[in-house]
C-alpha cells in the first residue's frame, strides 16, 4: 500500500476529492465527517485491504496516515 493509493480509496468512501486530502489531513475535521463516513472507512479497509477495522480504531486515529498506518497493521 502507499499514501496515494490509500488517500484515493479513503477519498472516494467518504464522497471528497482525493487532492483536498494528505496524510496530515485531520479526517474528522472535514465538514461532510459523519458516522455513516466511519462504516464506510470500515467497509473500504475491509474491501480493498482485507483489514479489519472498528470505530474505536477511526476514534482514535486523528490523522488520514494514521489511520492508514492502523490498516497496514492489521492487512493479512
Amino acid at each position: 500500500m502507499n499514501a496515494d493509493d490509500f488517500i484515493e480509496k479513503f477519498a472516494f468512501a467518504i464522497e471528497v476529492e482525493a487532492a483536498t486530502l494528505a496524510l496530515d489531513t485531520r479526517f474528522k475535521d472535514l465538514p461532510n465527517w459523519d458516522s455513516l463516513n466511519t462504516l464506510a472507512v470500515i467497509a473500504m479497509a475491509d474491501a480493498d485491504y482485507g483489514a479489519s477495522l472498528t470505530g474505536s480504531d477511526i476514534q482514535n486515529s486523528q490523522t488520514v496516515g494514521e489511520l492508514m498506518q492502523v490498516v497496514q497493521g492489521r492487512m493479512g
